[in-house]
This record gives structure tokens, C-alpha cells and sequence, in this order.
């Protein structure tokens, strides 16, 4: 398990954090399997050759961590935050986005200009050409807007084109939007969404798991596009062409059993394949707000009568319920549900395939498991 979440790391604490992060060999998954291990990246910093090898950590990793000797990289990396006005928002803060827990490579902490809120829990990622149409632009706006006015937080890329025309539309409705970006926060890309990114940054957040300086090279968006989707219950993809970026972001949805959804458009123009391609292979078309609200219910109070609970569409078995309890917000190793549920290896094993049946937890790589989004909005909405 992670360390505890409290209100907020200190600067000093930073320093810990970014310098895991730098360490040759370590990225997300070793960052998370890390963090599970010994709690702390200063935990891991200060640990022995045994404790580590005793956890499992890749030989080639043990040296590195022990050989580690940039701190006054990371130093100047603090001063340049300090500098720049950001926070960063580690996986030890309760700030830090639930809904980002729940993948298997979470960033293990982000850059951060404004904040995060418990409503961001209840965010819709909104995607699509930097070329866009009059007509994609206005179902852009429309769907942003009346998501925004139901509470529903907006997430995009900050790029022109949809991504502008949502974050612009959550703002006029008096929303929240969050937009995450593929460089560093001191680096806005598009250069003349400066004053867009202060705007957002005002009512929501703008974000970035690079460091300070970073420059939008290509190699960055499909990171930055997995944080898009990762932060949403679901990513709408308004236009986009057949390698469009945006079919990567709803690529990461899908693997983050996240919900996809898809606006149609005029066949005759290549900004309509994309969205056309994920209706036939299983997005939900979007015509209204209606087609998004319905499929994340579950996760809207003010979309139920007032005193009712959130219910499963089936029903689950004492085991089962009882496996299910063990989770918190990340994904499990199936060796941690067979130690914290008491329950033998063959017997831990077919719940598990029953709950994967039921749609209720997925597999991932490695032996993991995580919640998917059925339990999760099952659990937030009756806490």
C-alpha cells in the first residue's frame, strides 16, 4: 500500500519524490511497486541492498537507487518550482486525483497550477481535432457546457481546435476544467493559450507530470493522453482523423476500463473516421449530455431520488463482497488479496474469475487486479 494520504507534502519532502523519479530504472510501475513496498520514496532512498532485494526490485534498479548521487539536480529542480509558483501533488496527498489511483502506471505525483477538488471525481475527458469543424466546435461547447452545469468536471489537452472549445465552455458555464498538458507548466503549448491556461488554472487546474522546462515533443502525448483519460469516468471523441492523437486518449480509456464515447459527423470528411471507427467497434454515440449522463450515473448523486443509494445490476455472494471490501483505491497484486482476505490461492483465484465475469474487477498486467468502474461508482455513491 501507498503511505497514508494527508493534506499535503512539504517542500522538503519534494525532494524525496523527484529524486526516486530520476533514478535510472524507476518509472511508474517500479515507482508504484516502490511505494507499495517501503511507503515512502524516502523510505526507498535510504533502504539497503537486502531490503530492497528482499522486495523483489530488479537487481540492475537496487545499484541504481544506491548509487544515486543528483541531488543538486534535484535541488535545482526545486528551485525552479519555487520559482514558477506550482505545487507538486504527490500519491501521499488527499488531493492527489482518486480517479488516478486506480491505473496500473499513476503518475506518482504531477506539477499542479490551481487545485483538485472531490467533485473532479465526477470529470468527463472532451477530445478531438486540433482542425476542427463550425460544427464539431459547437458540439464541443454544447456537450462541455451542459456537462459543466450538471457538476461534471471537464477534462482536456489545452490544444486548439476541441480541446480550447471545451475547456472555454466549462468556464462560461461556471464549471470546473482541468487541462493536462505534454510539457512542462512553464512551457503553454499553444503559446497563445497563455491567458486560457491562467483562466483554467483560476477554476480548476492545469497539470503536467513533466518537469519544469520540458518541451511538447511528440514522444510526450501519448503519456499526456493517458492523464487526459485517466482523470475521467469516460473521454468523449468529438472529431478526429484516423491518427488522430484523440484515438490514442480513448485507446487509454478503454485499457483503464473507462467508458468511450463518440460523436458522429458528416461522412464525407476525413474528421468523421475516427469517431466513425469507435462507433463501430463499441463507443457509445453521442447525440446529448443524456448519452454521457446515462452511463455514469452512478456517480451522480443529483441524478438520483433524494435518500436512494447506488445499487449493483447484480447481485454479489458473501465471498465475493467480501474480496471486493479488500480493495481500496490501486490495483492489487493477487498475492495482497490472498494475504488481506484470509482466503486460500484456488478459492481467491475463481472469485476473482467470477467478479471479472460479472464486470465488477479487471485483470492486469502483471497479476493485478483493479476495480472497474461499475464498483467504483458504486463506492463513491455510498460512502
Amino acid at each position: 500500500m501507498v503511505q497514508a494520504r494527508h493534506g499535503a507534502e512539504s517542500p522538503q519532502d519534494w525532494r524525496y519524490w523527484l529524486a526516486l523519479k530520476s533514478v535510472r530504472g524507476v518509472g511508474n510501475v517500479t515507482y508504484r511497486e516502490l511505494l507499495e513496498r517501503f511507503r515512502s520514496p524516502q523510505a526507498v532512498l535510504t533502504a539497503s541492498a537486502a531490503a530492497l532485494a528482499a522486495a523483489g526490485i530488479h537487481p540492475e534498479v537496487v545499484r541504481a537507487i544506491l548509487a544515486f548521487d543528483q541531488w543538486n539536480a534535484v535541488e535545482t529542480e526545486l528551485q525552479k518550482i519555487g520559482r514558477a509558483g506550482v505545487r507538486l501533488i504527490t500519491r501521499a496527498d488527499a488531493e492527489y486525483p482518486v480517479n488516478l489511483t486506480h491505473l496500473h502506471d499513476p503518475p506518482p505525483f504531477l506539477y499542479v497550477r490551481g487545485a483538485f477538488t472531490p467533485a473532479d471525481r465526477v470529470a468527463i475527458a472532451i477530445v478531438g481535432s486540433r482542425f476542427a469543424s463550425t460544427y464539431g466546435r459547437g458540439v464541443a461547447r454544447d456537450l462541455a457546457r451542459g456537462l459543466a452545469e450538471k457538476g461534471v468536471t471537464i477534462v482536456s489537452g489545452l490544444a486548439r481546435g476541441i480541446d480550447a472549445e471545451a475547456h472555454r465552455a466549462a468556464l462560461a458555464a461556471g464549471g470546473r476544467t482541468i487541462a493536462v498538458l505534454g510539457s512542462g507548466l512553464d512551457v503553454i503549448y499553444p503559446n497563445e493559450h497563455k491567458t486560457l491556461a491562467e483562466e483554467v488554472s483560476a477554476h480548476g487546474a492545469v497539470v503536467s507530470e513533466f518537469a519544469l522546462g520540458s518541451k511538447p515533443d511528440a514522444v510526450h502525448f501519448p503519456y499526456r493522453n493517458r492523464v487526459i483519460s485517466g482523470l475521467a469516468l469516460g473521454t468523449v471523441v468529438v472529431e478526429a482523423s484516423d491518427k488522430s492523437g484523440s484515438l490514442i486518449t480513448a485507446r487509454w480509456a478503454l485499457e483503464q476500463n473507462r467508458e468511450v464515447f463518440a460523436v458522429p459527423g458528416n461522412i464525407t470528411t476525413g474528421r468523421s473516421r475516427g469517431p466513425h471507427r469507435l462507433i463501430k467497434e463499441g463507443a457509445k454515440l453521442v447525440e446529448s449530455i443524456d448519452d454521457i449522463l446515462s452511463e455514469i450515473a452512478p456517480a451522480l448523486p443529483s441524478l438520483r431520488p433524494a435518500g436512494q443509494e447506488a445499487s449493483l445490476p447484480f447481485s454479489l455472494e458473501p465471498q465475493e463482497a467480501a474480496l471486493m471490501e479488500v480493495f481500496d483505491y490501486d490495483p492489487l497484486h493477487v498475492d495482497v488479496l490472498i494475504t488481506r482476505s484470509g482466503l486460500s490461492a484456488a478459492r481467491v483465484l475463481e472469485l476473482l474469475l467470477s467478479l471479472e465475469l460479472k464486470g465488477v474487477v479487471s485483470q492486469l498486467p502483471g497479476t493485478y487486479f483493479a476495480p472497474t468502474r461499475v464498483w467504483q461508482g458504486y463506492k463513491r455513491s455510498n460512502v
